[in-house]
């Protein structure tokens, strides 16, 4: 049974960080800059005995007219519809955003 998860958030929220230390590797770049990650990055995962695909997405950004940040909503939405399970990440410093509300 394949199990897929994706993690999805606005920018800048700990996704690729999220992903790397549930890898135990830096595999997804990860910087202060929003939009580094702007492809799905795909791995697998081992995690409590079950094995699963794991999915970096790029910050969502919904109704943006920026080509860039188009491109990369494009990327998340692929992977949402890819996963068994999405995992919303929120910044718990800053709290809920109304960014954050109109993703979810």
């Amino acid at each position: 049974m394949s199990r897929i998860v994706a993690i999805v958030g606005r920018p800048n929220v700990g996704k690729s960080t999220l992903f790397n230390r549930l890898l135990g590797a830096r595999h997804a770049i990860v910087h202060d800059e929003p939009g580094v990650t702007r492809d799905r990055v795909y791995s697998i995962v081992e995690w409590t005995g079950k094995t699963f695909t794991l999915i970096d997405t790029g910050g969502f950004v919904p109704r943006s007219e920026d080509l860039f940040e188009q491109a990369i909503r494009e990327q998340a939405t692929i992977a949402i519809q890819e996963a068994d399970v999405v995992l919303f990440v929120v910044d718990a410093q800053s709290g809920i955003t109304p960014l954050d509300q109109e993703i979810a």
